[in-house]
């Protein structure tokens, strides 16, 4: 017959010394969602106003109009394969044209505006 040690482990962090994370109801971290929760809406804040210099550069050039004015019209975090960045949907209007563009950045000095407007359009042929 096989005998029993009397002697109950205690849960390997406590053994050597360490104690578990605190913990929501929900069994997560408390302390890494709020890193995750920081760091996702910063990296958004920090790259819009790179974002919106972008996409007014590149509507100047394809709207052939100095002054333009540039709105966020939606934004959020992308994680790819080789960084983090963010992207910012953005609308420019100008010189009675409107374009829209993807804005991919990096950082607030490497962002990419790509035309989401298949044409300029003309605001005055736009219907309401």
């Amino acid at each position: 017959m096989l005998k029993r040690s009397a002697r109950v482990h205690a849960p390997l962090p406590e053994r050597h010394g360490l104690r578990p994370w605190p913990q929501t109801r929900l069994g997560t971290p408390v302390v890494l969602v709020a890193l995750l929760a920081s760091g996702c809406v910063n990296i958004v804040a920090q790259n819009a106003p790179g974002a919106l210099r972008t996409a007014e550069a590149r509507a100047r050039f394809e709207l052939n109009c100095p002054e333009v004015q540039a709105s966020v019209l939606s934004q959020k975090v992308v994680q790819g394969w080789r960084f983090d960045g963010s992207e910012h949907t953005i609308g420019v209007r100008g010189c009675g044209r409107q374009a829209v563009y993807i804005t991919y950045c990096r950082d607030a000095d490497d962002c990419n505006a790509i035309s989401q407007t298949g044409r300029v359009g003309n605001l005055s042929d736009m219907q309401p």
